[in-house]
């Protein structure tokens, strides 16, 4: 969290921090800037101190970071990445319209027309410029808009740069 204080700056003002439990944090920006009305994020951990850690890393569990904003106005289209096998997609998959086409891969993406399927390419081109680990992209017309879960960023790479992709990502997926 303390890398993360140089870069917030670019997504909102001040930020307030509540636990959730021993393996999770919430971190909610006030005053978000453009394109976003709201920016939340999650970090969860690896559950390190209990029995079942083992257990939970062989189905994939990892430290994460979850970036969730909501964006001024609803996207155009709407489509959800997913690295395949990760906890990020065991999550998600069952909620998704069973309308959606997908394309599997390393990556899959599960897209509505071919419009979002070129925006989501789109953008994770954009993130993987950025050396962005995606293991979730999701652009909806619901709220969050937007969410992009990685790993724990580099903490050798200014926080800025971060952040910054990220804002890049959202004012992206408006065009």
């Amino acid at each position: 969290m303390q890398w993360m204080q140089s870069g917030l700056p670019l997504l909102g003002g001040r930020t307030s921090v509540r636990w959730l439990g021993s393996t999770a944090v919430e971190m909610v920006l006030s005053d978000p800037k453009p394109p976003f009305s709201r920016v939340t994020l999650v970090i969860f951990l690896e559950p390190r101190d209990l029995p079942w850690w083992p257990v939970a890393r062989a189905l994939g569990r990892r430290d994460l970071l979850i970036i969730r904003g909501t964006l001024r106005r609803a996207p155009a289209v709407e489509f959800e990445v997913f690295e395949a096998g990760s906890w990020s997609e065991r999550d998600a998959l069952p909620r998704l319209p069973r309308s959606w086409s997908a394309r599997k891969g390393e990556q899959s993406v599960h897209y509505d027309g071919t419009t979002a399927l070129e925006r989501a390419d789109a953008l994770l081109e954009r993130a993987k410029d950025a050396a962005l680990a995606v293991k979730r992209l999701s652009l909806r017309r619901s709220e969050p808009h937007l969410q992009l879960h990685v790993p724990l960023p580099d903490r050798q790479r200014p926080a800025h740069e971060f952040f910054e992709a990220f804002h890049l990502l959202a004012e992206f997926a408006l065009r």
